[in-house]
């Protein structure tokens, strides 16, 4: 049987959640040693917001990261804060909007709360909402629409769907992978107003009013966060030629360094199949090199940080996904129809690319992924007598899978015992090498400096 639950109940559940989801995000933050990804993703912001210059870092992709992290560097300094604190935010933010979401899609309350808390703990989000790169944007700029898109189907306020495309625009102004999310919800949009009340002439109204926030307006905010680079004197002539350069550059990147160990989780077909990782090891940039005889060893100064798929929630994607089919089949369900759609168009151009695809990228799938699975685990945990106390098993058992995973998605690792041979083994040859037994030392006074490295993704 079915039993209501209050809004206002409701409501403190999920901000309970979101301060879950705010403590793991942001815990011992400052402690986590700063890799070069997040030294480069600084350097870009001010290279980018200062000259319009691209670079150092991920040049290929649009620019809304550099004027977000310039902000944040601006209002909080160059610390933790200033570098990271975008992720944070929209990293945590993303946790609301998947019940928020959710419950439009599924109009139930508790596949909502379910959604939300599989997205909290997710050892993947985690690892991103603490790091300054930008792949956590993939996840919360098209939550965003797609519920704004949703508050305009409900009250026909145009501001809702002006919010709507604005957040879309932010989204493929962080990477071209919101335009799929974008598409689905034009056409779900689309579709209800060709189903709609009036006439001919109010129906092409309509029309055009929806493309012009949900096309025009997005267009008009991606091209508005190439306002710098205008600035150092290039014209609307030479924006075309940066853009073809971006998309080869996308199209065909297959990392600036080969990985020294077996780097098999770089084929998104595999993501939901088998249990796979991100993978990002680097010599640490904060701490003083050496300790006080000049040694500088692996477990020192190297840090590996994992982004591990929590198989309980992952491995049931596909199922899921086939249960949003069946249920949009058989019932005509809307909200199963929206979901799938979504879900497809983002993951199928992943898993046809030619060019090698890393698990960060599953960033912009995973919302989608996670809420498929919510109704999945919702709609099986009614075969039982005891409905919610099924539920509350499943996610205690998925609690307990996250706990280690967290503490690999935070860097921890290699001060884990059990942990730090197997990583030291696993992922650090490449520091091996410049790391004889028993230490190393190449610069004066014993210290060693950091090998050069790029990002992988």
């Amino acid at each position: 049987m079915k039993v209501s639950m209050s809004t206002r109940t409701v409501s403190w559940i999920v901000a309970a959640i979101t301060l879950l989801s705010l403590f793991l995000n942001s815990i011992l933050l400052s402690r986590q040693p700063v890799s070069l990804d997040d030294f480069h993703v600084a350097l870009s912001a001010i290279n980018f917001t200062e000259s319009g210059q691209l670079g150092p870092t991920m040049w290929n992709h649009p620019c809304l990261r550099n004027i977000l992290v310039y902000g944040f560097l601006r209002l909080f300094g160059t610390g933790v804060l200033g570098v990271k604190g975008v992720s944070l935010l929209l990293g945590t933010l993303c946790t609301p909007l998947m019940a928020l979401v959710a419950r439009r899609i599924f109009r139930d309350e508790r596949i909502a709360l379910i959604a939300a808390m599989l997205w909290a703990v997710d050892p993947l989000v985690i690892d991103f909402s603490r790091q300054g790169i930008n792949d956590i944007y993939l996840a919360f700029f098209p939550l965003l629409g797609i519920y704004l898109a949703y508050r305009f189907r409900e009250s026909h306020n145009s501001a809702w769907l002006l919010g709507s495309g604005v957040s879309f625009g932010m989204g493929l102004a962080s990477k071209w992978s919101a335009l799929f999310p974008l598409t689905v919800t034009i056409l779900l949009l689309f579709i209800a107003i060709r189903k709609g009340p009036g006439g001919m002439r109010d129906r092409i109204a309509r029309y055009g009013h929806l493309f012009a926030l949900l096309l025009v307006v997005p267009a008009l905010i991606y091209l508005l966060t190439f306002a710098p680079w205008f600035g150092r004197g290039y014209g609307m002539a030479e924006w075309p030629a940066l853009q073809r350069s971006m998309f080869l550059e996308t199209s065909q990147h297959t990392g600036y360094k080969q990985k020294l160990w077996d780097d098999s989780d770089n084929r998104a077909w595999k993501w939901f199949i088998v249990p796979s990782v991100f993978v990002d090891p680097f010599m640490n940039l904060d701490p003083p090199w050496g300790d006080d005889q000049g040694i500088t060893t692996p477990d020192q100064h190297v840090t590996v940080v994992l982004g591990v798929a929590n198989p309980l929630v992952w491995l049931l994607t596909f199922p899921a996904l086939f249960f949003l089919l069946r249920r949009a089949l058989r019932d005509r369900d809307e909200g199963c129809r929206y979901l799938a759609g979504l879900f497809i168009l983002s993951y199928l151009p992943l898993v046809v690319s030619p060019r090698p695809i890393w698990l960060n990228t599953a960033l912009s799938v995973l919302p989608y992924a996670i809420l498929a699975v919510a109704g999945l685990v919702w709609s099986l945990a009614g075969r039982f007598k005891r409905q919610q106390l099924a539920v509350a098993a499943y996610l205690i058992l998925v609690l307990l899978v996250a706990a280690p995973l967290y503490l690999l998605a935070m860097g921890a690792g290699m001060k884990i015992p059990v942990m730090k041979d197997y990583l030291a083994q696993r992922y650090l040859q490449q520091f091996r090498q410049k790391m004889p037994e028993g230490g190393v030392m190449g610069m004066p006074g014993g210290s060693t400096a950091p090998p050069p490295q790029h990002s992988t993704r």
